[in-house]
This record gives structure tokens, sequence and C-alpha cells, in this order.
């Protein structure tokens, strides 16, 4: 990225940052600008060491003053702020359906194929085949609705009345999964994830790392990631967060709790029970992550499995999941 468009990004996210922050970081933009008025002219003044400054001291004075963003790493993008407040709010949880003039579908859902189910049902989409709806046209914002979007009674009635459901997978599982999909394929979402995880990973837990290795990220070895997790803690992303902290179902009053093992019969349950029509739910090409779950686990010692365990802990008792296909027994 050369300097100008450096300069005019940072500039942008700046300008945002301190308008949304504009009580808790005044003061120091004030002392930074000297009594400019407008912010338009006061950003054109700030070069660019000052507009990065500004806004990873914004960042960290928005994090500090919100508790619910308090898992969030030290140096943390703004991007990815907007993503832990998207699902502090409900977005990986909650979707309103309204089918036209009918009753409302009181449905709470997640994942891209519930709501590849959710456009059909809606009317934003007449495909036969709902795999060819795009997964970024289906976790499109204009297609769902946030829980915070209503006032505060109504989220209220909303969570007592609607159902509510969740889809858990088994904990190791859904780790190799995350683990294959950003840090092993070839995808879009997977560069940004080398880059912003693969490059910290690789620089602090690889001694012998390249200069191609450290610039790139892109070789993240299974054993390093999890070394990565174990000692900066699994919530530093929701792809690796617990179920336990992410969907809170200790919290939220769920109707039906299914289990990724048994998808196709607990969707078909989930649309019987909200009155839908009938469909095929969509399934994606199976990644086969739980027959290469020895393969991968291999690598690690049998104190990193338990400590790992350990960490996931909640999950493994709460939805009924053990380790005896992994390790021919179950840890206590």
């Amino acid at each position: 990225m050369n300097c100008n468009v450096a300069y005019s990004y940072c500039a942008i996210i700046c300008v945002n940052i301190l308008i949304d922050c504009k009580n808790v970081v005044m003061t120091e933009f004030n002392e930074k600008i000297q009594e400019k008025v407008n912010l338009d002219e006061a950003i054109d003044t700030l070069s660019h060491e000052d507009l990065c400054e500004i806004t990873q001291s914004s960042i960290k004075r928005l994090i500090a003053s919100d508790p619910l963003l308090s898992d969030l790493p030290v140096d943390v993008t703004p991007e990815e702020v907007l993503a832990q407040i998207a699902v502090i709010q409900g977005q990986n949880i909650t979707v309103t359906i309204i089918r036209y003039s009918e009753s409302p579908l009181n449905v709470v859902v997640a994942c891209t194929n519930w709501k590849r189910v959710m456009m059909l049902l809606t009317g934003q989409s007449n495909a036969t085949n709902l795999m060819n709806i795009p997964a970024d046209l289906a976790h499109a914002n204009a297609n769902s609705l946030r829980l915070s979007e209503f006032p505060k009674e109504e989220i209220k009635r909303m969570l007592k009345e609607y159902t509510l459901f969740l889809i858990v997978r088994h904990p190791f599982e859904r780790l190799l999964s995350a683990y294959r999909n950003k840090f092993s394929d070839n995808l879009t979402s997977s560069k940004y994830f080398q880059e912003r995880y693969g490059r910290q990973i690789i620089k602090k837990y690889r001694p012998t790392a390249t200069d191609n290795d450290l610039n790139s990220g892109a070789n993240v070895s299974f054993s390093e990631f999890i070394s990565f997790l174990l000692n900066e803690g699994v919530t530093t992303n929701e792809h690796w967060t617990p179920i336990y902290n992410l969907c809170l179902p200790c919290t939220l009053n769920y109707t039906f709790i299914g289990h990724y093992e048994t998808l196709l019969e607990d969707a078909k349950t989930i649309l019987d029970m909200v009155g839908a029509p009938p469909l095929v739910f969509p399934v994606t090409r199976a990644g086969h992550t739980r027959d290469k779950l020895r393969e991968y686990f291999q690598e690690l010692s049998i104190f990193t499995i338990q400590h790992l365990y350990k960490m996931y802990l909640a999950d493994f008792k709460l939805f009924g999941y053990g380790l005896e296909d992994l390790l021919g027994y179950d840890l206590a």
C-alpha cells in the first residue's frame, strides 16, 4: 500500500472513529490539532503517524469503555471491532422472518445455509437450488434484522416468544474446521486470517521462520495454531470461541438445540416447528473434518489435548460431547 493510499485509509477510519467516540477522545484530539474547529480541516493537518496513533488510541478507549468488547486483542483492527459488535448485537443468532403480509416466521438463526433457507422463505430468492445463492449475498445485512434495531421491551418479547435454536458441533471438530478453512484453504477470507493472525502466530511460535513466512502468514501449522490458542486464549475470534461464550446457552432460553452430526434431521424438526413449507435443506460439500481429527491431533501431546479440553469444557459438557473417538477414552 503506497503512502497516499495508507494516509487516506487512516484518515477515513480516524474520522469515523472519532465521530463515534467524540466524547471519549476529544481531549486527546484537541491537544493534537490545537483547537481546530472543523474536523475535516483538522484531519488534513495531521501526519500519517498522527492519524495512526489517534486511530489506535480511539479504538483502545472504545474497547476500554465497553466491557462487551473486552475480549478483543490490543492490536485489533476497526473491521474486527465492527465484527465483534455485530456478534454482540445478535447478528449471528437473530433473524426476523417476514413472509409478505403473512404472520412472521418467528425464527432466530445462524449459519450460511440457514440464511439461504430464510431468503427462500421470505421471497428474497426464487432459487430452486439454495446452494446457488452466494454466501456473501446470504450474509448481506439487508437480508436480516438485528435485535439491536428494536426497543428493549420488544427485544424481551421476541426472545420470550420466538423460536430460538442453536446447532452445535464437537468442539475439536469445529476447531479443526476453523483451522483448515482459515489457515489452509486458498480463500479470500483465508488470506485475511493468514495476514491478521498467521503472521502473529508464525512470528511468536516458529523460531526458524523465513521472511516469506513472516510476510504471508500462509503456512501456519496446526500445532502452532493450538499453541496460539493455549497462550492467547480461545476467545480471540468468533470462529474458534467456545459456543458457550458465543451463543450464551445459559442466558438465552433456546427452544431447540440441535447437533451438526444430525443436521438434516434437526433442520427438518426446526422447520416443522415454525410451520415452514416443504423444502430441502441445502447440504454443503463435506470437508471430512471428522475423519481427519486423529490425523491432526496426533501432532499434539496428551498434556496439550487435556489443556485444550479444559478450555472448551463447557461445550463438551453442555452439549454431550466427549473424546472417546479421538483418544479411546474420555477425560474427567
